[in-house]
């Protein structure tokens, strides 16, 4: 969607009977009846009050219903303001209701200042979600106890009392031998009722075992920030960017801030900047830049130190900004590390000669080298400039089967747009104008090498001085944990379930979900001192969501598991226990919300209908739980605690329901502002003043002497893999190979970062796998059921294609749309194969959230490829993310 469509609405006819075919037959309905047949489900529902208790494998009818197809009483229109959650966009949403249905989504108007013009499919259809007859809508219990997901549950309904009394039950033996025995796992459905509820429970409980989904997502990105600049987050300033180069971010459909970044570069391309899109296959942002360069995947990094090579050569740097706000300066042994002096890094002050702490009076030289007690030392910056003597632009080329000419003719474009020495005024302050962005997101950082990829952006962008410039890179809160920038602690024997901070992803600071499973079926191997008991699932498929989804869904046999969700996912089929959960049009939550660099903005999601009559969600089932175990003080002490609440805190020995509880964060977090603006306006914003943006962060926190530095020299790393070595020799840690280790763990990124390990050993597959988004399945799974995605939009959106060259396709003999199999050194699947010259010869593409599996989905969510099946997993061993990227594969005729 560009910036002048219009808002995407739907609206829901209400004149057909329920369509009540059993789940598993409904792929050949008509578009029509399935869109009829879930409206006039929702009429019939809110009307009568009665709430479907049948099993949810088949679609709810409401027992004692008025004639179907009967109009609804006659009442006033209703226009409700909330958030969407189909995706972590959050964009804030208009819901039109008539007697008590939902008749259409669409934009709230007032959010376009703050973020988002329009909303997607998925947000347009999300009433799907509340009246999807095939939502699970009593708890569950598994009698069969055999687990797989070719296994019948045989599940019974039970009442939340059971539920209650069972969950509770095995939770309190746990707690009274190991808490950690308890495994609290959330996805994109945190954004449900935040995590800070689930942390707050688990500090209650006393289990560290609370983990998110980030490894799957961005953390590879997060820790190559954090490490370089002690935080994470940060926005292109498209407003003034001019150049705006992109390795991997399809923000014309399903990537973080897409729904703000779509209209705001649509705008600056009309202004006259131009894009210039890094990737082997030509998504919708390649499609609309103004070069794309198809580059081999995997070898980002490559490209990317060639174009740092020529910035140098042809001293097109900023020498002031590398000097004054980077540890460029500082001075690197013979060993690696940066010197010191007691706790200070030291320079060479060209001044007195001589190496000192960079304090007032010192003027660091940024390029030479010297002799520091008898001993060789070199400036961190000619130790990176000389690392890239053999990543010449005919080298990478090479390695990244991208042109010479081509990447001479990027560095010449970003040296010459990036205005090196120029300034600007915005407003009435006048700043450093660098309008030049260098921006990815899972393209460079779902690698085995993840956070190196990235740290060789943000040191690109060092070199030309962009950080906190206008037109450059706007940070996040930087500084904000500067023991990010320090070595890691490097844990030995793992306190956590999914190794986080431990001697095995020593900076895993977000969480390293797919571990989880491979620690479960295996804990003494990576010495964890307690075998995990229980699992509980909240919003998330989690083992469909990774690589070498067969090894995951095999731990959950191990464990007793409890699911949270609101409809039946394969994670919830391996469950013993499923509950129901309310949607995100039905409950109210503190919501997150997205801004831009020049606006914020506070919000709430507000309950608009309730068609089955659904009792809990995540916050009473957490808050109920914390009653029964006789955790409740502790869980409103960890509470307040987690969401820093002072003003307003919630209080011990009173019971709070979910209006209330996000009554009080609001009231917090808006310094007391009616909570009446909350359910009217459904957010407050303010705007940034350049000051604000151009001048909190690197300004504040790194400018000039006493101060500290960005590393773009990352001694913290050099640090970290020395402890790695010692923790290994001291323990006798056979599971980690220290060799790769230190390959990972290098202080700047290297040629070695361009070659994970299937690009290395997987030689006989001649095709790489890449993998993308696609915006109509993307991380809500109730998409695959939605009619009005799979059906309304088109047949296309139903199921995925192997994406690949035509002409690599004619020499294999292929015709477009045959059926082929895509085989890995993990395994096999078979999908129907599209021509395109929109992808590199070499390379294959396959979306994700497609190829479910179960008989409880109707035939059309059950199409396409699950290609996370045959992904090799191999975690990038700093931060913990997914390979999603890296695996290698040969194609064959079915």
């Amino acid at each position: 969607m560009t910036a002048s469509s219009a808002p995407l609405t739907h609206t829901l006819a209400t004149d057909a009977t329920p369509d009540g075919g059993v789940h598993g037959e409904s792929g050949s309905a008509s578009r029509r009846d399935l869109l009829k047949g879930f409206a006039s489900l929702a009429a019939l529902a809110t009307a009568t009050g009665v709430t479907p208790m049948l099993t949810p494998l088949r679609p709810a009818v409401a027992q004692g219903a008025a004639t179907p197809g009967a109009a609804a009483p006659a009442a006033a229109a209703e226009t409700i303001k909330s958030i969407c959650v189909h995706c972590v966009n959050f964009c804030g949403i208009e819901v039109k209701k008539v007697g008590g249905v939902i008749r259409s989504i669409g934009t709230d108007p007032a959010r376009r200042d703050v973020f988002n013009h329009g909303i997607c499919p998925k947000g347009v259809a999300g009433a799907f979600q509340m009246y999807n007859p095939y939502r699970v809508k009593t708890p569950l219990k598994r009698t069969n106890p055999k687990k797989g997901l070719d296994q019948d549950p045989k599940w019974v309904e039970i009442s939340w009392e059971e539920a209650f009394t069972t969950i509770t039950e095995r939770m309190a033996r746990i707690k009274a031998t190991n808490p950690s025995k308890l495994i609290w796992q959330h996805g994109h459905g945190k954004y449900l009722i935040g995590d800070n509820f689930p942390l707050a429970f688990g500090k209650a409980f006393g289990t560290p075992n609370i983990i998110h989904r980030t490894t799957t997502c961005e953390s590879a990105r997060h820790v190559a920030d954090d490490i370089t600049w002690g935080y994470h987050g940060f926005l292109p300033d498209i407003e003034h960017c001019n150049l705006f180069v992109v390795f991997g971010s399809n923000y014309f459909e399903a990537e973080q801030f897409a729904r703000w970044m779509d209209h705001a570069v649509t705008d600056a391309r009309e202004r006259g900047m131009k894009v210039v899109v890094v990737e082997p296959r030509l998504s919708h942002v390649g499609a609309k830049a103004d070069m794309w360069i198809p580059v081999r995947p995997g070898k980002d990094v490559a490209i990317v130190l060639a174009l740092s090579r020529l910035l140098i050569e042809a001293g097109q740097i900023d020498t002031d900004f590398l000097v004054t706000y980077t540890n460029a300066p500082q001075l690197v042994g013979a060993d690696g590390r940066i010197l010191r002096a007691g706790d200070k890094p030291l320079v060479w002050d060209t001044a007195s000669k001589s190496a000192r702490p960079f304090e007032a009076g010192v003027v660091p030289a940024l390029r030479g080298s010297f002799t520091v007690d008898g001993k060789p030392v070199k400036t961190a910056f000619d130790v990176f400039a000389e690392s890239l003597g053999e990543m010449t632009p005919e080298a990478a080329g090479e390695i990244a089967g991208v042109p010479v000419e081509t990447i001479r003719e990027l560095a010449a474009m970003i040296g010459r747009e990036a205005r090196i020495g120029t300034t600007t005024k915005v407003g009435d302050l006048t700043h450093r104008y660098r309008p030049v962005m260098i921006h990815t997101w899972r393209g460079m950082t779902a690698r085995e090498f993840g956070v190196q990829n990235w740290r060789s952006g943000l040191i690109l962008q060092m070199l030309i001085g962009n950080p906190d410039a206008v037109g450059g890179m706007i940070l996040g809160p930087v500084g904000r944990s500067p023991a990010y920038m320090a070595p890691a602690y490097c844990e030995y024997p793992p306190k956590r379930v999914d190794l986080a901070k431990s001697v095995y992803f020593p900076n895993g600071h977000h969480d390293v979900c797919q571990q989880v499973a491979l620690t479960v079926l295996d804990p003494k191997a990576y010495g964890l001192p307690y075998e995990p008991e229980m699992q509980i699932f909240y919003a998330t498929n989690r083992p469909v969501s990774t690589s070498d989804t067969t090894t995951q869904f095999k731990s959950m046999e191990k464990t007793f598991n409890v699911t949270i969700e609101i409809n039946m996912t394969e994670t919830a089929w391996m469950s013993d226990i499923v509950l129901p959960d309310l949607g995100f049009l039905e409950s109210w939550h503190f919501a997150p919300t997205r801004s831009h660099p020049f606006a914020s903005n506070t919000g709430i999601r507000q309950p608009i209908v309730n068609p089955y009559n659904l009792q809990h969600d995540g916050f009473t089932i957490l808050w109920e739980l914390s009653k029964r175990l006789g955790i409740r003080d502790a869980y409103v002490d960890a509470i307040n605690e987690r969401w820093g609440l002072k003003t307003h805190k919630f209080e011990k020995g009173r019971e709070y329901t979910p209006r209330e509880a996000v009554e009080t964060i609001w009231l917090n977090a808006t310094g007391g502002k009616s909570f009446d603006i909350a359910v009217k306006e459904g957010f407050v914003a303010s705007k940034k003043t350049p000051q604000r943006v151009y001048m909190s962060g690197v300004e504040d926190k790194f400018k000039g002497p006493g101060k500290p530095k960005m590393q773009l020299y990352a001694d913290s790393m050099a640090g970290t893999f020395e402890k790695v070595k010692q923790t290994v020799e001291k323990n006798g840690i056979r599971n980690i190979d220290v060799a790769q280790y230190q390959i990972a763990y290098s202080p700047i990124p290297r040629k070695e970062h361009a070659f994970p390990t299937p690009h290395r050993e997987a030689a006989d597959m001649p095709f790489y796998l890449i993998t993308f988004k696609s915006m109509y399945r993307n991380q809500m799974a109730c998409s695959n059921t939605n009619p009005i995605l799979n059906f309304a939009l088109g047949k296309d959106t139903q199921e995925n294609r192997v994406l690949i060259n035509t002409t690599a396709a004619r020499k294999l003999g292929l015709v477009d749309g045959d059926e082929v199999i895509v085989e890995t050194r993990v395994g096999k699947v078979t999908g129907r194969c599209k021509f395109t010259e929109g992808i590199r010869p070499d390379t294959v593409g396959i979306s994700y959230h497609y190829g479910q599996t179960l008989p409880s989905y109707p035939a059309y969510a059950r199409k396409g490829i699950d290609v996370n099946r045959v992904l090799e997993l191999h975690p990038d061993r700093i931060s913990g993310m997914n390979s999603f990227n890296d695996t290698k594969c040969r194609i064959t005729k079915a």
